[in-house]
């Protein structure tokens, strides 16, 4: 008996660790930031091309499949191209795109409210930090030329940012300077 009792034994934790190791695996992908139709297309994308979400003032919004040297102006191409209503001055048509990313092409009237990218910015105005150039991020009291192209830079590198507090990474802007610019810019 006591040859049973062991080989039981053992095959109690072997199944344990089987019924563990399950478990963790599923508790990671319920711990996935996005489970949508996009991330399923992306599971079934060729290891060398990226699936990229172009959305916005564009033809035929939609996922496309892109090599990893495409950019975002390839991605919109894909889509039909911009619709006349586009704002070209508030999308970086040159950044190299990332998989998975998601490519917003804002109209006219996003962003700064219906005004032109080269009107001043009202007190009420809040500046998009993922499409604003250099002139409409220097609109922002206490971004100076040289802190607006490190914002386009970091974009240029990292993609989009994905929250407000992503700025504090960017060389010169701490938590105080954040809290100063946070009324006044958006996503």
């Amino acid at each position: 008996m006591p040859v049973f009792k062991k080989s039981m034994l053992i095959l109690l934790i072997i199944v344990l660790g089987a019924a563990m190791g399950t478990y963790y695996s599923l508790a990671e992908d319920d711990n996935e930031p996005m489970e949508t139709a996009t991330a399923q297309v992306t599971d079934s994308v060729p290891a060398d091309n990226f699936a990229v979400y172009v959305c916005g003032a564009v033809k035929n919004p939609g996922v496309v499949l892109l090599s990893p040297a495409s950019r975002v102006s390839d991605a919109v191409n894909s889509c039909g191209g911009v619709l006349p209503n586009a704002d070209m001055e508030k999308i970086n048509m040159a950044q190299p795109i990332k998989d998975g990313m998601q490519i917003t092409v804002p109209d006219k009237g996003q962003g700064t409210g219906n005004k032109p990218t080269d009107s001043p910015v009202s007190a009420g105005d809040k500046v998009n930090i993922n499409q604003a150039g250099v002139d409409e991020l220097t609109k922002i009291p206490g971004v100076g030329k040289a802190t607006a192209q490190r914002i386009i830079d970091y974009r240029t590198q990292n993609g989009p940012f994905t929250e407000l507090e992503d700025l504090m990474k960017i060389k010169g802007i701490g938590k105080a300077k954040f809290e100063k610019l946070a009324p006044r810019i958006t996503l």
